[in-house]
């Protein structure tokens, strides 16, 4: 899938005493009402968990818009990945994968 090329999407990480606050922003060329899916899913030693969240925000043009937040625990060892898919009126508008930051 190709991403939107109006949009700049990227991922805000945070370390705070035994845990990571993360926050995926998107910034639009124009207005629009954009969808989204977050899912942070982390494996380790004591097995893999997966955090969901899903809204629609507002973005207002050229204007950083926030797209939740996370907070997770530091588990060491730990692999942590970020999957984020926008949409706009049922229409694809991209998938970003990240790596959770530590």
């Amino acid at each position: 899938m190709v991403a939107d090329a109006n949009l700049q999407v990227w991922l805000d990480t945070q370390a705070n005493v035994g845990q990571t606050l993360l926050v995926p922003y998107v910034k639009s060329v124009t207005e629009r009402q954009i969808s989204f899916r977050l899912d942070v899913i982390q494996r380790g030693g004591s097995g893999t968990s997966r955090v969901s969240q899903h809204g629609v925000v507002k973005a207002a043009a050229e204007a950083p818009t926030s797209l939740g937040r996370v907070a997770l625990g530091v588990q060491k060892n730990a692999q942590c990945s970020i999957e984020l898919q926008l949409k706009e009126d049922g229409r694809d508008l991209g998938v970003y994968h990240f790596e959770c930051s530590r």
